[in-house]
């Protein structure tokens, strides 16, 4: 096994000085620590034991022939392996003030002036272990999450499966029976079964979201450049008989930016709001969605306000919406499983974007989402 991928190792040290009596004392010094010591006498030799272990710290020596501490701690740092060992530089320098400077330059994390009090190096170099023990620790940590995570997805996946086989079994099985044995049934055996058949099929719906929101919590965000004209685009698409159901519109009164996002998490925030905003509407009124943007230069920021005149809620309500399986009173008569806006809310944390609401009862809805063209505008 690689030692540089070989976390469980014990913490090592890398003292380099080109003279060999500093290294024996420093050696002395840091042996009461429970760590490896290395020790060598240039920065060739340093560079290539950084290459084949997995140091916790490095002393180095500023003043040393061929290639002193300054250019082997500027090569340490350009290369992605070396870069965050920490350095300590150790110094007998006269230009004191020149030489911190140029050390912190190069990448030292502190400086030590010879000749060096061993309880302030040991004091130095403690803090730098326990530091890398802690570092150790998070990406131990991570590597479980991560694999933690990708197992509870295939978990949810095959739950998932094999949930929804019996589910469409019933569906057919409940469709089928209408079509051949209705007569027989008389209307209140067709009444139960179309019971049946909606029961399952919302069932269906839930298994879906549920699988939806698992996946958006245990996955990474993949960004690229995303169209929010054509995300848009294909939801309306999407939801074209559903739309057509209710006599509805989805009216874009401006053109949507380009963004740095995760594609999938975008239409699946758009699907979720404006198939709300059909979904929820007034019985006696055409279900109307606008969609319109404001762009803010100064910080790249955009806000997109999406409007509907639905069924609309109460301002005490608003707080609750995000929250998954809520499902206000007004809207118990829809169908609906409480995921869609907990997923539409984690989609915005995501982005490192913010949501606000605000509705009427009986009025409708606007959703007023603030996001950055590109996530390095945070």
């Amino acid at each position: 096994m690689n030692s540089r991928n070989d976390k469980s190792q014990t913490l090592k040290i890398l003292v380099v000085d080109d003279r060999k009596e500093n290294l024996i004392a420093m050696q002395k010094i840091l042996r009461v620590l429970d760590c490896e010591i290395f020790i060598v006498e240039s920065g060739n030799e340093a560079l290539s034991f950084t290459l084949r272990h997995d140091f916790a710290l490095i002393l180095l020596d500023v003043n040393m022939p061929e290639m002193d501490g300054f250019e082997l701690a500027e090569l340490l740092r350009s290369n992605d392996e070396t870069s965050q060992i920490p350095i300590i530089f150790v110094t007998a320098s006269d230009t004191e003030d020149q030489s911190v400077f140029k050390g912190y330059e190069s990448g030292a994390v502190d400086y030590l002036f010879k000749p060096v009090n061993p309880d302030i190096l040991l004091s130095k170099v403690r803090v730098f272990l326990e530091l890398n023990l802690r570092k150790i620790e998070l990406e131990s940590m991570q590597t479980e999450l991560k694999r933690s995570n990708e197992s509870l997805m295939e978990f949810a996946q095959v739950v998932s499966h094999d949930l929804k086989n019996p589910l469409n079994v019933i569906t057919g099985l409940s469709e089928l029976l209408l079509a051949r044995h209705s007569s027989e049934l008389g209307m209140k055996g067709q009444g139960y079964i179309s019971k049946i058949s909606v029961t399952a099929e919302r069932m269906t719906h839930l298994i879906t979201d549920l699988l939806s929101y698992a996946q958006l919590n245990a996955s990474a965000s993949s960004y690229t450049e995303v169209d929010l004209n054509e995300v848009i685009n294909h939801v309306i698409t999407d939801l074209s008989s559903t739309i057509e159901q209710n006599k509805g519109q989805v009216m874009v009164r401006h053109r949507l930016p380009i963004i740095q996002a995760d594609a999938t998490q975008m239409y699946q925030l758009f699907q979720n709001i404006i198939g709300n905003g059909i979904k929820y509407h007034r019985a006696e009124v055409t279900p109307i969605i606008q969609i319109s943007m404001v762009h803010n230069e100064e910080d790249g920021a955009f806000t997109v306000l999406i409007e509907d005149n639905g069924i609309g809620m109460r301002s005490e309500d608003i707080p609750h919406i995000f929250t998954a399986f809520k499902r206000l009173d007004n809207a118990k008569g829809y169908e609906g499983t409480g995921i869609g806006m907990a997923t539409v809310k984690k989609i915005i944390d995501r982005h490192q974007g913010s949501i606000e609401v605000t509705s009427e009862l009986g009025q409708g809805t606007a959703f007023v989402i603030k996001m950055y063209e590109s996530q390095e505008e945070m």
